[in-house]
């Protein structure tokens, strides 16, 4: 496997530009993930936008397959305003990520850091 499973915090949308080794785990096991055409895209909902809607959409975890041949796709990653509260959901119970921060800017430093600690020890 090229890169480690993540359920990104925010809401990511994807082309895989014909490309397979996208994989999502559903019902116990990585599933190949149907690849884009050039009028389609996937969108990954992630982890903290789930707790923010009471769970209503579940974050996926997902991983990129090792391929015989050079891999691309396109992703662009949205999140909150770093100012946005992210200790309760839209219902006002209070969010896994509330129990640490109150506001998505502290919760994302940490978050990026954990990628980057990640990132050096796969080198």
């Amino acid at each position: 496997v090229v890169s480690t499973q993540s359920t990104e915090a925010v809401v990511s949308t994807q082309s895989t530009v014909n490309n397979s080794g996208l994989q999502a785990f559903y019902e116990n096991e990585y599933k190949e993930v149907p690849v884009t055409g050039e009028n389609s895209f996937i969108v990954n909902i992630g982890q903290l936008i789930g707790d923010l809607l009471d769970k209503k959409i579940v974050a996926l975890k997902h991983r990129v397959a090792e391929t015989d041949f050079n891999r691309h796709s396109i992703t662009y990653f949205r999140g909150l305003r770093l100012d946005a509260d992210i200790s309760r959901s839209m219902t006002n119970k209070p969010t896994e990520a509330g129990r640490k921060y109150k506001v998505f800017g502290d919760w994302v430093k940490d978050y990026v850091n954990a990628i980057m600690i990640k990132l050096i020890l796969l080198l």
